[in-house]
């Protein structure tokens, strides 16, 4: 006993005033110790008892800490303990030492209650759980009701095409039909527009976007769609498109580039009156693209929240739009190892800048 003494005796005083549980146990003896008035607490509540903590309650409770070499040094231990009586649970972090002294192993433990602090991130887990599920279930019913949307916008065009085609072959398409067909067909590609954004926010929220990377000549995209958007505009205003230094391609998925520009060129005539313009700069190591109109531009308060889902400008309230564009062309740009600017005036115009940097190779179709 005296040896075990020698052990406990220089350090008693500040063993025992430790606010954390320490126990102290002889692995030769198979003995505990020491128990400070913590300890003697916690392992009550383990075991429900009035006793003293024994060694083979050690053995019991706490198996693993028997597994223990004695190195020297600490190991840390973390276990859940079943409180008797109680449904709870004690979760405890451990933090072991075994020493040789006179040929016996002694052991020392360091006790710390978690249980707070791992009930705290177990409901933190359940609650990122369930919101996940609920953002699964939303991005879901999203995805369906506008897939269920765009069947019957599919319906509706193929028949005006077939009345317009009609109304042609019997000499019967007037002033009046033709300009109703010609709003028909406007607010479908509105409405095509916008479900075409719901669904790849929907995508990008699920984290289920798919980016297919090639080889990409930019003013090719671009020039594909002023031809294809822009080209014959009730208003006769133009895209202008300006294109200097030596081209190169980038590696990029077209597609995503394709709809990146759609929208910054979009907006552009939508927030002006005047023609936009698209400049394509082919520099040493990267291409800068802006793209720029002179319209009613972004309020300075505005800036900072630009690119956030469902955002819209508060100077734009009369016109038609749903807030997902930006945070989409954002989104693509990114993916695609670009950087995107905007620098803005209000009531004087917008640039949108975007760099793109050429890659060092392209990897083989």
């Amino acid at each position: 006993m005296k040896a075990h003494l020698s052990i406990i005796m220089p350090y008693q005083v500040l063993l025992t005033s430790l606010p954390l549980p320490v126990v102290i146990i002889s692995r030769t003896k198979e003995q505990v110790l020491f128990t400070n008035k913590p300890a003697e607490s916690l392992f009550k509540k383990i075991t429900n008892t009035k006793r003293g903590l024994s060694y083979s309650d050690i053995k019991i409770i706490l198996p693993d800490i028997l597994k223990t070499g004695g190195n020297g040094e600490f190991t840390n231990f973390e276990c859940q303990l079943p409180v008797n009586g109680k449904k709870a649970s004690l979760w405890l972090e451990i933090s072991t030492n075994t020493v040789k002294q006179d040929n016996e192993q002694y052991t020392i433990l360091l006790i710390t209650d978690v249980s707070d602090r791992k009930t705290k991130a177990l409901k933190m887990i359940q609650s990122l759980e369930k919101e996940r599920s609920l953002l699964e279930m939303k991005t879901h019913f999203i995805s369906m009701a506008s897939h269920e949307f765009k069947t019957p916008l599919t319906a509706i065009s193929s028949t005006m095409e077939l009345l317009q085609t009609k109304l042609q072959m019997d000499n019967l398409l007037d002033q009046f039909y033709t300009h109703n067909i010609s709003k028909i067909s406007s607010e479908i590609f509105k409405l095509n527009t916008m479900l075409d954004e719901i669904l790849t926010l929907s995508t990008i929220v699920s984290n289920n976007i798919e980016v297919r990377k090639q080889a990409v000549e930019i003013e090719r995209v671009i020039a594909d769609i002023k031809y294809q958007y822009f080209s014959e505009r009730k208003d006769d205003r133009v895209l202008n498109l300006k294109v200097s230094g030596t081209p190169q391609p980038i590696y990029a998925d077209r597609n995503q580039l394709s709809k990146i520009f759609t929208n910054l060129v979009s907006n552009a005539f939508k927030y002006s009156s005047s023609n936009p313009v698209v400049k394509v700069h082919y520099q040493k190591t990267r291409v800068v693209i802006k793209v720029t109109d002179d319209g009613l531009g972004i309020p300075e308060k505005d800036m900072p929240y630009l690119f956030q889902s469902f955002f819209r400008g508060s100077n734009v309230d009369a016109i038609e739009g749903t807030g997902l564009g930006l945070s989409i062309v954002k989104d693509f740009v990114e993916r695609n190892n670009g950087n995107i600017f905007v620098e803005s005036k209000e009531n004087k115009g917008t640039t949108f800048t975007i760099i793109f940097k050429y890659p060092d190779h392209i990897p083989a179709a």
